[in-house]
């Protein structure tokens, strides 16, 4: 955990720290009554993108729970996924100018979202599933991110013609540097590049 990391709106890291340990044993939870029902577990019932999807929300309400200055945006749909309490009439927000977007990904960059916006973001960087040897892994966070992103730190890519493709816009070197620079959790050697060795001081 690195003490230092700055993040917004009076969140703090032990309020992080706690949703992640109950986004574990929420899932955990589901995979033992699954397996004890005969059937499989959710990161091979589900494809990557909706398992992402899942965790997402999971460690949204996880997090909502756990912060004494967020909410959750109850709007399906809706940007940010966590509001400060109290900015806006209702937790029903469309498309809101404070908050912090949440995004769990198991890629190690090149994370996307659908829009290109001034935006607190927070990444909850995962590994899960099969191993060469030994048994599967479980899921396991390998990092945790947070910056606050302008609408230069996104790449747009739109659809043309008679393309059906969701647009999407890609976060750029200079913005994927600004997650890293401020983590606030990483594994040792699962950083990329000079990250690979940046670990928060004993």
């Amino acid at each position: 955990m690195n003490r230092r990391v700055v993040l917004p709106y009076g969140l703090k890291a032990e309020e992080i720290e706690r949703a992640v340990a109950e986004t574990y044993r929420l899932f955990h939870g589901l995979n033992d009554f699954l397996e004890s029902s005969g059937f499989r577990p959710l990161e091979e019932l589900l494809l990557g993108n909706s398992l992402s999807g899942m965790i997402s929300e999971f460690l949204v309400k996880n997090i909502a729970r756990a912060a004494g200055s967020l909410e959750a945006n109850a709007k399906v749909g809706g940007h940010p996924d966590l509001i400060p309490k109290g900015h806006y009439a209702s937790n029903l927000v469309l498309k809101g100018d404070e908050g912090i977007e949440i995004k769990s990904s198991i890629q190690r960059g090149g994370w996307q979202g659908h829009n290109p916006e001034d935006c607190w973001l927070m990444v909850f960087r995962y590994a899960i599933g099969a191993q060469e040897e030994g048994a599967p892994t479980p899921l396991t966070f390998l990092e945790i991110l947070c910056a606050k992103l302008d609408e230069a730190d996104w790449s747009f890519s739109g659809r043309t013609g008679a393309s059906r493709r969701t647009p999407t816009a890609s976060i750029t070197a200079a913005g994927v540097e600004k997650l890293r620079n401020n983590f606030l959790y990483r594994l040792p050697d699962v950083g990329v590049g000079r990250h690979r060795a940046i670990l928060a001081e004993p």
